[in-house]
């Protein structure tokens, strides 16, 4: 399994895209009403912010956190929403524990607190190689008004996606990695 994640500008279209795209499916609605359109549902992580950007000295440029985890076809054969739920809500609760504060010499890299901010979740079922994934567009400002760090958090999603895979017995992306370095070296 692989994830991989970055903080966004461009909240709107991104949200556009993970709800209304053809061949896919809301698998979770985190603090955000059912039955909306993808442009009220980003409105409502607009509102929210603004209850406590207020209070900042500068605007929050990247104003939302995108994630797509990818687990292998082989591994979610078969599978319902409801094991996209909980694969989802297995990377959330890995990607908000990742400590990044003693490697990176950051107080403020200790911890996401993606489950107390409002998110949505899509499965999309579009991808060329038929590898099924989840989409996973998260408010940067969590419920309690703290923000959702952004650095090096590319490395929390690959470690949140590495011990999930592990937790459930799937390879992860080192293994594979280490699996194909021969061949590259040959190839090369």
């Amino acid at each position: 399994m692989i994830a991989k994640a970055r903080a966004i500008s461009h909240g709107a279209n991104s949200m556009r895209y993970v709800v209304n795209k053809d061949k896919s499916d809301i698998i979770k609605l985190n603090m955000l009403p059912d039955n909306v359109a993808a442009e009220s549902l980003w409105s409502r992580m607009l509102l929210h912010q603004a209850k406590f950007i207020g209070n900042r000295p500068k605007p929050i440029k990247n104003n939302m956190i995108r994630i797509e985890v990818s687990p292998t076809i082989s591994e979610t054969k078969g599978w319902t929403n409801s094991d996209w739920e909980e694969l989802a809500d297995d990377f959330i609760r890995e990607f908000d524990s990742i400590d990044l504060s003693k490697q990176m010499k950051r107080t403020k890299d200790k911890h996401t607190n993606l489950s107390n901010s409002q998110y949505v979740v899509s499965l999309h079922r579009d991808s060329k190689s038929g590898i099924l994934h989840l989409h996973i567009d998260a408010n940067r400002i969590d419920n309690d008004g703290n923000i959702n760090n952004d650095h090096n958090i590319h490395l929390r999603a690959q470690r949140a996606a590495e011990r999930v895979a592990k937790k459930r017995g799937w390879t992860t992306a080192a293994q594979i990695r280490n699996l194909n370095i021969p061949q590259v070296n040959r190839d090369c």
